[in-house]
């Protein structure tokens, strides 16, 4: 016998339809957690088996980078389309571009300062011969001019920038086609909704990876604490410490101060990306975090066309944990070998610095590329970068967090500026983030 749905009670029937909560610890970020958490400690009891599931986390981000590029393609231009006026697409790109520039800024100044009030280089033995060797041939490889950097940024043909997984290519090309688009008027509509359910599937796609999160963090956990181990962060504590308590001081009270000004909660910020956060910080790769903060921050209220346009040029000109950590390696090169630089000196690695800083990859080693790039524009000596080869892996840690969320807040800041935040949406998503703790 069949009970009619309006014999039940309101209450009843109200719970009856409410989806079923998850239990804790089938959430998300639960289980990335303490995938980390299992890898490390695989990695300290058993390195010698623990080294070779480095390529878990390898798979793992390989499969984020398959499709960050078509999806960053896909969001700018249907995101400059929706704009529907050239004039707001620029807009949006010179506010993006002043505040990339001002907390970039803000961030050498301040490394600098604790640089040389810390001096984690003093009294550090310079690096061997073997490892002076190896690293010069890596900075040969990854180094170039400003100029050929520049021409870099335009792909030398439409599929090329996708085949290389260039996302600085692949957000020039974006723009061009967006603004394409754009000039398509009612013409363009039908390619603009075709272009729309794509993007729909690019996102299933990158859920159906990000499930594999847990078991990438585990990989990479494993094998970094098998590889290095304890004994590789006492060489150098000073300078991990001083970069970990460098850019966790950016993150709590700069970026705090600055979410303030707009008008949130940095904390609030934080529980809703934690997921995100644990899976950049189990991969030790800032890219992981593109597809979900770009599906995330415009259901929160955070315009659309803001964070098409924001996310992607974010990862490759407001690398905010790069330009902390760029003045405190480079200045440690120079202190282990005694290098006194003078105020010009300085003041001309500074200029180095605001190009060298910018388009670092948002992988672990892209950092490393952009610090051989200043430390062998500064003429200091290559094989100082020896020493950071051990420690780069904790070091791209702090980096891609910091990263993360400083280009989160820059997309916020920039759609408060730009008038295309919507508070009600904010607030409603911070308290389904909190209900659903």
């Amino acid at each position: 016998m069949q009970i009619a749905a309006t014999s039940l009670s309101p209450s009843i029937a109200a719970a009856a339809a409410a989806p079923r909560r998850k239990p804790f610890w089938r959430e998300q970020y639960v289980l990335v957690a303490a995938g980390a958490a299992f890898g490390a400690l695989a990695g300290a009891l058993f390195p010698s088996i623990a080294v070779d599931f480095k390529p878990l986390g390898d798979t793992f981000i390989s499969l984020i980078k398959m499709t960050i590029t078509p999806l960053i393609f896909l969001v700018v231009v249907t995101g400059i389309a929706q704009v529907g006026d050239m004039r707001a697409v620029g807009r949006i790109g010179l506010k993006a571009f002043v505040y990339f520039e001002a907390v970039t800024t803000l961030c050498l100044l301040f490394s600098l300062l604790v640089v040389h009030w810390v001096r984690p280089g003093a009294g550090v033995a310079p690096a061997s011969a073997q490892q002076a060797e190896t690293v010069s041939r890596y900075a040969q490889a990854h180094v170039g001019s400003v100029s050929a950097y520049l021409q870099h940024m335009v792909p030398d043909s439409f599929v090329g920038a996708f085949a290389n997984g260039d996302v600085l290519q692949v957000l020039v090309l974006a723009l061009l086609c967006g603004i394409g688009l754009l000039l398509l008027g009612e013409r363009g509509t039908a390619l603009r909704g075709g272009m729309e359910r794509v993007t729909e599937l690019v996102f299933s796609v990158v859920h159906v990876v990000v499930a594999l999160a847990p078991i990438g963090a585990f990989g990479a956990m494993a094998f970094t604490v098998a590889k290095f181990g304890v004994a590789t962060l006492y060489a150098l504590a000073l300078l991990v410490g001083a970069a970990w308590a460098m850019m966790a001081f950016f993150i709590f009270v700069v970026l705090g101060a600055i979410c303030r000004f707009a008008g949130i909660r940095l904390m609030d910020l934080l529980r809703m990306l934690r997921t995100e956060l644990l899976v950049v910080l189990g991969t030790s790769s800032s890219e992981t975090a593109i597809p979900s903060m770009m599906e995330k921050l415009p259901a929160a209220g955070v315009g659309r066309a803001v964070v098409g346009l924001v996310i992607p040029s974010g990862y490759s000109f407001n690398l905010d944990g790069v330009a902390l950590t760029l003045p405190l390696s480079t200045i440690f090169v120079a202190q282990v070998y005694g290098i006194e630089m003078t105020t010009a000196q300085q003041l001309s690695l500074f200029v180095v610095m605001l190009f060298t800083s910018k388009g670092a990859a948002g992988v672990t080693g892209g950092a490393f590329a952009a610090l051989a790039a200043t430390v062998i524009a500064a003429g200091l000596p290559a094989e100082g970068l020896a020493l950071l080869l051990g420690i780069d892996r904790f070091m791209s840690l702090a980096r891609a967090i910091t990263n993360t969320i400083g280009n989160a807040v820059a997309a916020i800041v920039v759609a408060k500026w730009d008038g295309e935040f919507d508070s009600h949406a904010w607030t409603s998503s911070i308290t389904q983030t909190l209900t659903a703790k």
